[in-house]
């Protein structure tokens, strides 16, 4: 007997056998309750079967040693780590550093900027609300301004994006702050034209990168931008609490 035609297919008024195998396959592959159709991987993806014992084994292989593993062995391993995430993210080892998320990579670059006061930060209505808290504790503290430009609708049209954005520039710009894929509302920004007006501007660009590795290609030295923050435990389904921070 044929398994039941999972809900697509029920809808569809459409079986494919060989379809609902490679699917069930690959619902084997991870940890989830088999009655959980999992969609929320903007939060946390879940993490493979393969994933989640070769970590496993990872922090095995440290309590059997701790001092040795974290005193002697952490850092080429952390080393060889990052050099493969940056061969993915097509970045140098050495502007890739790990953080625990995205939100805290960027409060990190955010923090470190020499603003002052009358300075203002650009970005747009769709961005995360945590870095939106971000930027505003730096400009409490700096005096700077965060300039928040709406973004036109609908949104078809990346070329006026990118003027909807550039019309808050002022002398006072010095930084702008966007996302490569918004986290409420799931749009993916005109990146390159956008970092190219604000490098023309002689802007500093801060980019929120959360949802972008595993969902679209990155390409970190052709963008160009000057930091950028992704997390590896969305959508490339890495144990939770791997993040990272570049710096061009």
């Amino acid at each position: 007997m044929s398994p039941a035609p999972t809900t697509t297919q029920r809808i569809n008024g459409t079986y494919d056998d060989a379809a609902d195998q490679r699917h069930q396959a690959l619902r084997r592959q991870f940890l989830l309750w088999p009655d959980i159709a999992f969609l929320n991987h903007g939060s946390y993806g879940a993490c493979p079967r393969p994933v989640f014992e070769q970590y496993q084994a990872w922090q095995l292989e440290l309590e059997q040693q701790p001092v040795e593993f974290i005193g002697r062995r952490a850092w080429g391993l952390l080393h060889e780590a990052r050099t493969a995430l940056a061969g993915y993210l097509h970045a140098d080892p050495d502007e890739v550093v790990y953080f625990q998320n995205v939100t805290a990579a960027l409060n990190a670059a955010a923090r470190s900027l020499p603003l002052r006061a009358g300075d203002e930060i650009l970005t747009t209505d769709h961005e995360y609300g945590a870095l939106d808290r971000t930027w505003k504790a730096v400009c409490d503290r700096t005096g700077a301004r965060y300039v928040v430009q709406p973004l036109p609708e609908p949104l078809d049209d990346p070329d006026a994006v990118v003027e909807a954005v550039m019309v808050g520039l002022t002398p006072r710009t010095k930084v702008l702050f966007l996302s490569h894929i918004t986290s409420p509302t799931a749009v993916t920004l005109p990146l390159v034209k956008l970092v190219a007006r604000a490098h023309e501007a002689g802007l500093w660009t801060v980019v929120d990168g959360a949802h972008a590795p595993g969902q679209i290609p990155v390409d970190l030295t052709a963008l160009g931008a000057d930091f950028y923050g992704g997390n590896c435990h969305k959508w490339l389904c890495a144990p939770k609490g791997a993040g990272f921070l570049y710096a061009r």
